[in-house]
């Protein structure tokens, strides 16, 4: 099992000795406020020591179970914390066959998360890849998605962050964002 670190408020150069980059481009939250700073993604080898996180100030940093990273350009980040988890079960349930036509590929899904600094734990963490910036936004604002993202709102405090591997947000990408949230 591979392990993922998501991080906030820390720059790559400060991550541990072990810790690989796999997203750390531009990003911006599509629901409740990124508060902690801009996020990345590293994948974390088993002989790592994370210890130094702790303690941090202005850094949130997590752990969850995953798989290999593919070659997607663009990553959504899911982190919930549950209000209702029964409510939330036919999300769980659904979700895959409205995500999979954008090209989705899960690389954490609702593992055990690890708290490791800062003041946000999420109960659920949920990687994933895509293959790039535009699949995430078709999704996220597609007909077949509406009816699920109303039950997410409901049953979790919701966070969806879109990460570009590396660089910026592409053009397409933050037109639909602005037309849709009226922000970037």
């Amino acid at each position: 099992m591979i392990r993922y670190l998501v991080a906030s408020g820390l720059p790559a150069a400060e991550l541990p000795p072990g810790c690989r980059v796999i997203a750390g481009g531009e990003a911006t939250s599509f629901e409740q406020p990124w508060s902690f700073g801009a996020p990345l993604i590293a994948r974390v080898e088993d002989d790592t020591h994370l210890s130094a996180l702790k303690g941090k100030p202005d850094v949130t940093a997590f752990l969850v179970e995953g798989i290999l990273p593919g070659e997607g350009q663009a990553f959504a980040i899911g982190a919930h914390k549950m209000r209702d988890a029964e409510a939330f079960k036919p999300y769980v349930a659904q979700v895959p066959g409205v995500i999979a036509p954008y090209g989705c590929r899960y690389i954490a899904r609702g593992g055990v998360v690890t708290s490791l600094a800062g003041a946000f734990a999420p109960d659920r963490l949920v990687l994933m890849e895509f293959p790039n910036a535009d699949a995430v936004v078709a999704f996220y604002f597609s007909d077949a998605y509406a009816p699920l993202l109303k039950i997410r709102h409901a049953a979790t405090e919701p966070r969806f962050v879109l990460v570009m591997r590396s660089g910026a947000l592409p053009q397409s990408a933050r037109n639909v964002i602005a037309a849709r949230l009226g922000k970037v």
